[in-house]
């Protein structure tokens, strides 16, 4: 394996010291190069599917350039070792939180997110990521509808009944909601979907930083708003109308976005595993402790 330091230097910066910050579907490394700070990031996997960066490159570049406080690589992503790597700035600030955010902060989130809809309104909108759904499509693959659903959801109940029926039942569920008849006429937004209090960089009550943008992609603005909610966080949602306006309809459907948005990743998931001819059933009980603590918001 080529180490660290070299990967580095690859990108034009020598660095000083390396530490390890996160493993997660990337990884993530502090750099530091005298007085300044950087992020290096190993591209992995998300929900079963290879992630080409171009297109989350183009987007945070896209940010940086409009003046927003977007990570932009220093450099063209290099691919070392079989994997994509890529050099960031360190951005400044303190997270809003981690592992335990009282509902003060989770407002303070929502009217975060409603500023930075603000900033990207007038952004000329990309084409959709690669292989990415929006969460209002979420109750189906994105090939094969249906059909597709209904072999996908049979070879899990093969392998593990009891979950099998659980994604069948909430697929029936979200279906009967019509989701893409909700937001048929809402506009498209590039939806960050990971905009939690550990991604916000604040100083002075100001955002200076948003980082991850792993899970971004085209969607409707109440899908952010959603991804931000994970399920049942309200306050973030009375924080974001402090700031902005939704439609009711759109509000009242938060919660069905964001079991869409876990959906959408579960077929991808799925997929992968049946052409692999690996476990359909492993690793999904984070997804499903979403089907039991997700519910309406409650404004």
């Amino acid at each position: 394996m080529t180490p660290l330091a070299t990967i580095v230097r690859g990108f034009g910066i020598e660095p000083d010291a390396i530490r390890l910050l996160r493993r997660r579907y990337n990884t993530h490394w502090a750099v530091r190069a005298g007085e300044r700070r950087y992020v290096l990031r190993r591209f992995g996997t998300w929900k079963g599917a290879e992630d080409d960066p171009a297109w989350e490159v183009a987007w945070v570049r896209r940010l940086a350039e409009a003046g927003f406080p977007a990570p932009a690589p220093v450099a063209e992503p290099r691919m070392v070792d079989g994997a994509m790597h890529m050099l960031m700035p360190r951005l400044p600030g303190r997270p809003l939180g981690a592992a335990h955010v009282d509902d003060a902060r989770y407002r303070q989130l929502g009217r975060h997110l409603a500023d930075v809809h603000a900033a990207i309104e007038g952004l000329p909108l990309p084409v959709q990521r690669p292989r990415w759904s929006q969460a209002v499509d979420g109750a189906l693959p994105i090939d094969g509808g249906r059909a597709r659903r209904a072999e996908l959801l049979a070879a899990l109940t093969a392998v593990d009944p009891a979950l099998g029926e659980q994604l069948t039942v909430a697929t029936a569920a979200l279906d009967a909601r019509d989701l893409p008849g909700v937001f048929a006429g809402a506009p498209r937004i590039v939806a960050h979907c990971d905009f939690s209090p550990w991604n916000v960089r604040l100083s002075g009550g100001r955002l200076v930083g948003l980082i991850d943008f792993e899970l971004a992609h085209v969607d409707v603005r109440a899908a952010d708003l959603a991804a931000a909610r994970r399920g049942y966080h309200d306050a973030v949602v009375d924080g974001y109308l402090e700031r902005a306006s939704l439609p009711d309809a759109h509000v009242a459907a938060l919660d069905g976005l964001w079991l869409g948005g876990i959906l959408a990743g579960l077929w991808r998931v799925l997929e992968s595993r049946l052409a692999e001819g690996s476990d359909l059933a492993y690793g999904m009980g984070w997804d499903v402790e979403q089907l039991a603590k997700t519910r309406p918001y409650r404004g």
